[in-house]
């Protein structure tokens, strides 16, 4: 089992995420399930709420958890002309 690494890095340090639209704020984006009788504890239909991520508070795009790397660039073709 890999041990587990604590940073303490001080708030003022960190980036704020944004989003495309420049909003800063988000609020909890869930989906709701249902979870039928037969696989139910209590017997009984049940909903069962599943976090898919955070929502812009200005335009209502969910927001990915992980921050895309701007750097990563795709595979590229590079074609070189023969001798």
């Amino acid at each position: 089992m890999a041990e587990q690494m604590n940073i303490n890095v001080p708030i003022e340090y960190l980036r704020d995420r944004l989003c495309k639209c420049g909003g800063k704020v988000f609020l909890q984006a869930m989906i709701l399930k249902e979870i039928p009788a037969l696989y139910s504890p209590s017997g009984k239909i049940e909903t069962m709420m599943v976090q898919v991520g955070f929502k812009c508070e200005i335009c209502g795009e969910l927001m990915s958890l992980r921050p895309e790397d701007k750097t990563a660039e795709g595979p590229k073709l590079i074609l070189a002309e023969g001798n």
